[in-house]
């Protein structure tokens, strides 16, 4: 048996004496569940799924717009993974006592993850941040870096 209830932010499936399709079919039955209530159908999603004895429930929610970032005790950390790093889409916050790195993946180096903390941020934590004056370079901001500091 397989109940679904649909919202506009989440859709809940509930599998009940068997197991629920594989990542690509459950995603187009999320989809499916949104249209044939008229709800829009999200581009990207995640879900989580929960387990009991022959039940499962998967709960899906449209995906945030999220980018990964990067979290550096020091500018002296922050410099030696962001001057090893190709130029790409990024952005450099204050982050408390150090600094937030947002790099899109393409320019996200392992020199990244070898000197800072990784972790993701959201285009409202962004924003946020932006108006509360924690930006320090709004755009390409490993090629600022590099400019300013590197060799």
């Amino acid at each position: 048996m397989i109940e679904i209830q649909a919202a506009a932010r989440a859709v809940s499936i509930r599998f009940v004496g068997e197991r629920p399709p594989g990542g690509g079919a459950l995603r187009a039955m999320i989809r499916r569940a949104l249209a044939e209530r008229g709800l829009p159908v999200w581009e990207r999603m995640q879900a989580e799924v929960f387990s009991a004895g022959d039940e499962t429930l998967v709960i899906a929610r449209p995906a945030e717009d999220c980018r990964p970032a990067f979290h550096f005790d020091g500018l002296e950390e922050l410099l030696a993974g962001a001057l090893a790093c190709a130029d790409g889409p990024s952005a450099l916050y204050r982050d408390g006592g150090g600094y937030l790195l947002a790099a899109d993946l393409c320019c996200a180096g392992p020199a990244l993850y070898e000197f800072g903390r990784a972790g993701s941020v959201s285009g409202a934590w962004e924003a946020h941040a932006a108006g509360q004056g924690l930006c320090l370079i709004p755009e390409h901001a490993i090629a600022a870096l590099r400019r300013y500091f590197g060799t």
